[in-house]
């Protein structure tokens, strides 16, 4: 194989908030869960933001929420690779942690407050020597 026909590399965007599966497609959103008073929180603090015990352990969270919030964006940040304007909304999982991203695979006129959104996982940007970054992304959940 050629270095033209070479498959671009990709990385996860953070290894501490979520798994992927060996192609990048797949995976799941990682968090912590406190073992003193059972809060659950995305990402890996490193204490309880509810009980402030050390106590935590890594979890797998929901692949599926509920809209809770959303705004749309029609003046990016620097760095910001997607297409403007896009839909940033924030996801109430059943364990209770809110987790904002971008909503995709829906037009503006379909996003509705409560709606069942899943996550996914898509190519969010490249850097500079073309790897390209995972990041998730919701979307609403398929019938």
């Amino acid at each position: 194989m050629t270095t033209a026909e070479q498959k671009p590399v990709k990385k996860a965007i953070s290894s501490k908030m979520m798994k992927l599966s060996p192609d990048m497609i797949q995976g799941v959103l990682l968090g912590s869960q406190c073992n003193e008073c059972g809060t659950y929180f995305f990402g890996a603090p490193q204490f309880c933001m509810r009980c402030t015990s050390d106590n935590l352990k890594t979890v797998e969270l929901s692949k599926e929420g509920k809209l809770y919030t959303y705004t749309v964006v029609r003046q990016a940040p620097p760095g910001w690779q997607g297409p403007v304007p896009y839909i940033l909304g924030s996801v109430a999982l059943p364990e209770g942690p809110h987790i904002t991203s971008e909503i995709v695979d829906c037009p503006e006129d379909r996003v509705k407050i409560e709606m069942p959104m899943e996550v996914v996982f898509r190519v969010g940007g490249k850097m500079a020597d073309g790897t390209e970054i995972v990041v998730f992304k919701w979307r609403p959940k398929s019938a």
